[in-house]
């Protein structure tokens, strides 16, 4: 009884949730798509992960909290939304996994490998691993819909069942290749695992911690870094943000993964179910945390945030530490101030050609 009571207090905190994650997604999606951030290809792969976890915080509600819209939709109809769409949300989720890591690998060579971003970090090869990504994405999970069938309400079989027994939704799914151990073994077990855990995992950690070892390196050694690599650095800090938050909730997935491959039957109890609630959240803020770390390291994401329409009041309002673009120009004019005064100083001495100011001395403010 206490597990069905925090069942709907996780289904209430993961729809309130979802209605934040979709604006945000949603205004993610927006801006990255606009001419001016279309020129550079992470934020390409932005674009495409914002809209694979709008899609994702979309499809929570109807797919995995329908045990609690009984007594808004007819039953039929919520068995029909979970056989459906159940499929789709895992595709959008895989999608999930392996945009962050297409886009952990171009950090990865924007700040280890700055010379190679021109040949490697193209639009072109942008657009191409989205479309890449998501047709793994879609063929691998394709076959979850063999995973189960449904049938029509005056198909169920009410032998051995009260008089009065209310059919619901899970009674209308009849499992099919979940009852092939072989299939569970390898495709869901072994396969998955693999494919959306365990090698994901590995090539986020290690690239994010050598990524990480270079900005800290560089930070150390107090290097005058120019306006491109400084927006690189800035850029990838966000992303390992990204990661962390990915990799707290995706670890409980993969726990929970593993722990099918010993005890499958776990799952068909109360306890099973109160896990994947647990899991459902953590996903979901995962797919809708990412906008404020957008909005908090990238000033160009930011300002182009700040120029819509009905956002102008509420960011108005909003004074960010992490604003760097004025602080900039500040220090730059100060710069070119001192910069005058040595100037002229020097101009009634030593009247030569090297005394002028270059423009090529002060670095650009760093717009992400």
């Amino acid at each position: 009884m206490q597990l069905q009571f925090l069942q709907k207090i996780f289904t209430t905190f993961t729809a309130i949730i979802c209605a934040f994650g979709i604006p945000f997604n949603l205004l993610s999606f927006f801006i990255y798509t606009r001419p001016s951030f279309r020129n550079r290809s992470i934020n390409i792969l932005l674009a495409a992960l914002s809209f694979s976890d709008l899609n994702c915080c979309l499809l929570t509600v109807p797919v995995f909290a329908n045990s609690h819209l009984e007594n808004v939709l007819e039953t039929y109809l919520i068995a029909c939304s979970t056989f459906y769409l159940y499929p789709v949300i895992i595709m959008f989720q895989s999608l999930s996994v392996w945009l962050l890591v297409s886009i952990t690998i171009d950090r990865y060579l924007a700040v280890c490998h700055p010379f190679m971003v021109n040949t490697y970090c193209t639009k072109n090869r942008a657009f191409i691993t989205v479309a890449f990504v998501m047709i793994f994405s879609f063929a691998y999970n394709f076959v979850r819909y063999w995973e189960f069938s449904i049938i029509k309400l005056d198909q169920f079989n009410r032998t051995g069942k009260p008089e009065n027994y209310t059919v619901v939704p899970n009674d209308l799914i009849i499992t099919n290749l979940r009852e092939n151990t072989t299939f569970m073994l390898w495709y869901q077990n072994v396969a998955t695992l693999l494919s959306q855990f365990l090698l994901p995992l590995v090539v986020l950690c290690v690239l994010n911690l050598k990524v990480a070892r270079t900005i800290m390196k560089a930070s150390e050694q107090r290097r005058e870094l120019v306006a491109s690599v400084k927006r690189e650095h800035s850029t990838a800090k966000m992303m390992i943000m990204v990661v962390i938050v990915f990799l707290v909730c995706y670890t409980f997935s993969f726990v929970l993964n593993v722990l099918e491959v010993f005890s499958p039957s776990i799952f068909q109890s109360d306890l099973g179910y109160f896990l994947n609630d647990v899991n459902n959240i953590l996903i979901i803020i995962n797919s809708s945390s990412p906008f404020y770390f957008y909005y908090n390291y990238s000033t160009r994401f930011r300002n182009q945030a700040r120029r819509l329409y009905f956002l102008k009041w509420c960011f108005s309002q909003d004074l960010n530490i992490y604003d760097t673009e004025n602080a900039t120009r500040s220090n730059m004019d100060t710069k070119f101030k001192e910069s005058m005064v040595s100037l002229k100083g020097e101009a009634s001495t030593n009247p030569t050609p090297t005394n002028r100011l270059s423009p090529q001395m002060f670095t650009k403010p760093c717009n992400i």
